[in-house]
């Protein structure tokens, strides 16, 4: 054992161990991608957004119409996209800085609908690049996307499901400190969607993931949203919090043949507290959502009225992403 370095106080004749000074580590950030204003205009596209915040370790799916943004804000902040910005950071780093740097590069995974390798490499020489840049390549990503089957085979004869999965563990195995995906269920089958979801939410449970979400499944995997439309964020924050601000918990589909008792119901409902949102389809036909109070008010209706057809029950967040890749604003 080693003796600790002494340190002689000669008025008191007393030997004593140095005290070394203790090491200040730096914080952890609370954001793992942030910006104070980040701005796009290309052509007749104007795209704006203001204190924009992900949260280290949750998983985030961005969500929103066709064209709304989804992929410029990922690609601005990431400096694949033109564009101005203020106060980028990524994990900590002036986000110009991170992605300057290899040693930052490392800490992040990416994967992007547009990536395309050399019709004449093969996927073992993509997959021996990503182990030499990254040093790692985690067996459970590896076998939940069935990687070793892709091995031995070039890269021009992958089919689109394929090219996904080679994506996704590019930008996974490495188990980077932030993972950002564009619909990283895009292509695969069912049996690839369950396995990446599981892998999503338990297996890389502890990593921060912001993915641009399409699918109820890749929503079940995230914790908090962020709304893209109207050229810029709508909301920001835990999911559930979204959902009940546009759907509830409680939604009813009403169909009548009389146009004239449509009309009279629709008034009834809009004069609900309870009711959230209400739209006609169509002129025999209502929608509607509220919190779980409206369910009473239904009930009645249903043992009062003779429907053609009805269907009533608890809201889902496959109707929360309907209606936000639909850029609806609150009613």
């Amino acid at each position: 054992m080693n003796s600790p370095i002494l340190l002689t106080d000669d008025k008191l004749g007393l030997s004593e161990p140095a005290v070394r000074p203790e090491v200040q580590l730096a914080p952890t950030p609370t954001y793992a991608m942030e910006a104070k204003l980040i701005r796009v205009s290309a052509g007749s596209f104007r795209f704006e957004v203001r204190d924009l915040h992900f949260r280290r370790g949750r998983h985030t799916a961005i969500i929103g119409p066709n064209g709304a943004g989804k992929t410029t804000l990922i690609e601005a902040l990431l400096g694949f996209r033109q564009a101005h910005l203020e106060e980028a950071q990524i994990l900590g780093v002036a986000a110009t800085r991170f992605l300057q740097s290899t040693r930052h590069r490392q800490r992040l995974g990416v994967q992007l609908q547009r990536v395309e390798y050399e019709d004449s490499s093969n996927v073992r020489e993509i997959l021996d690049l990503h182990l030499a840049l990254y040093g790692k390549q985690d067996p459970q990503v590896a076998q939940a996307l069935d990687i070793e089957a892709l091995r031995k085979l070039p890269y021009r004869a992958l089919s689109r499901g394929q090219k996904q999965r080679l994506d996704l563990f590019v930008a996974l195995a490495h188990h980077p400190e932030l993972a950002v995906l564009d619909e990283p269920f895009t292509g695969l089958d069912r049996a690839y969607i369950e396995r990446v979801a599981h892998l999503l939410r338990y297996d890389l449970a502890g990593l921060t993931i912001i993915m641009i979400c399409h699918s109820e499944e890749e929503l079940d995997a995230a914790s908090d949203v962020v709304w893209v439309c109207n050229g810029g964020v709508e909301y920001r924050g835990d999911k559930e919090s979204l959902k009940n601000r546009l759907v509830g918990a409680f939604h009813a589909y009403l169909q009548l043949d009389d146009v004239d008792q449509v009309n009279a119901i629709y008034h009834q409902l809009q004069r609900e507290s309870a009711t959230l949102r209400l739209s006609m389809p169509s002129r025999n036909e209502i929608s509607v959502y509220g919190t779980q109070e409206l369910e009473p008010s239904i009930r009645r209706l249903i043992g009062n009225v003779a429907f053609q057809h009805c269907e009533f029950g608890p809201t889902h967040y496959r109707d929360m992403l309907h209606l936000c890749a639909q850029g609806e604003l609150d009613a």
